[in-house]
């Protein structure tokens, strides 16, 4: 390439059809000649480029480090990329994006031709695969933590609730009874955040991506070891689509909390969560065989809850004995 004068370097179908832009400069930074494809670039018209400066081509604040960056090229000219590592830019319309940019000596070291490329998709792309790596890292984190809170943390706690639990019938004095239960409802209480915790951690931000189904069954799943079956999930309706975000985690709340009651209190062999959506109102009902409503009526405090996230949407919420044996949850609310 060194035999051929500029126009015909310029003319050239190598030239036109490289995917980099393509300068030829000389010892002054003064631009010989362009490809199309440089012009496209900079965002400068044909034949714009030629007799400009190769300095102004980058953002101005770079400029006099860019002009000695050349300078020591010049000194001691060879195929080599310019600035490797010290992350160069040019400059498009007064926007600024990343180049790498390889350099070749011609003419005996006193033309310049420089090959440039818009790096800005592969950087793109390189903080995607950062981001990706993060998002893993993290989230292996907190299943990690999420695994020592429920291997660890839950089943102690619940050991603990269900050791007071069987000294109550030992108790005579009935002020350390009320306390003694007052500790086991605040035992139910924090085993049922450290469950929320758990389920925000492994789940995090994909939760969402497998719809409001599979986020229900996988809350009923974590309970089985604590119930010593799994529970029945069923649905009715269009679930997924039909029900607004913003009653998911009321939703969510409603199975967690409801199923932690059942494995504290009821004793029971089986449960059923069913979940409709019907004529603009979605209703869920937590059933159980055990042996229904505790007697102590602080035992039921921790509904109060879900009273609350029913009320905060337009809708109900009621505990009750089933006719059929056990317990009977049925919460709902307006989804129109």
């Amino acid at each position: 390439m060194t035999g051929l004068t500029l126009n015909e370097l310029a003319a050239g179908e190598v030239w036109e059809a490289s995917p980099d832009g393509l300068l030829v400069v000389d010892n002054d930074g003064i631009i010989r000649a362009a490809n199309g494809h440089a012009h496209a670039l900079f965002g400068v018209p044909e034949d714009g480029l030629i007799g400009a400066s190769v300095d102004d081509l980058v953002p101005p604040d770079v400029a006099k480090a860019h002009a000695a960056l050349r300078a020591g090229f010049e000194s001691a000219p060879r195929r080599r990329s310019m600035g490797a590592g010290q992350g160069l830019f040019g400059r498009r319309d007064d926007i600024t994006f990343p180049v790498n940019i390889a350099l070749s000596p011609l003419a005996g070291g006193s033309l310049t031709l420089a090959a440039v490329r818009d790096m800005s998709e592969s950087r793109a792309t390189e903080q995607r695969l950062v981001e990706a790596t993060r998002r893993r890292l993290l989230a292996e984190d907190h299943e990690r933590i999420a695994r020592d809170l429920h291997d660890t943390v839950i089943q102690e706690l619940f050991a603990l609730g269900m050791s007071l639990q069987a000294t109550l019938p030992f108790v005579t004095e009935d002020e350390v009874a009320r306390r003694i239960d007052g500790s086991v409802n605040t035992l139910d209480e924090v085993i049922l955040s450290i469950r929320t915790l758990i389920f925000d951690m492994a789940s995090g931000p994909s939760r969402d991506n497998g719809g409001l189904r599979a986020r229900l069954v996988e809350i009923a799943a974590t309970f089985t070891p604590s119930l010593g079956f799994e529970p029945a999930v069923t649905f009715r309706g269009p679930i997924d689509s039909g029900v607004p975000h913003v009653h998911h985690d009321h939703l969510a709340a409603v199975v967690r909390e409801g199923l932690a009651n059942v494995a504290r209190h009821a004793d029971a062999s089986s449960a059923t969560v069913s979940v409709v959506l019907s004529d603009g109102v979605v209703t869920i009902r937590i059933n159980d065989d055990g042996r229904g409503l505790p007697d102590v009526a602080g035992r039921r405090s921790g509904l109060a809850n879900l009273v609350a996230r029913a009320l905060e949407v337009g809708g109900t919420c009621e505990v009750a004995g089933d006719p059929e044996g056990g317990t009977l949850l049925r919460w709902s609310a307006p989804v129109e």
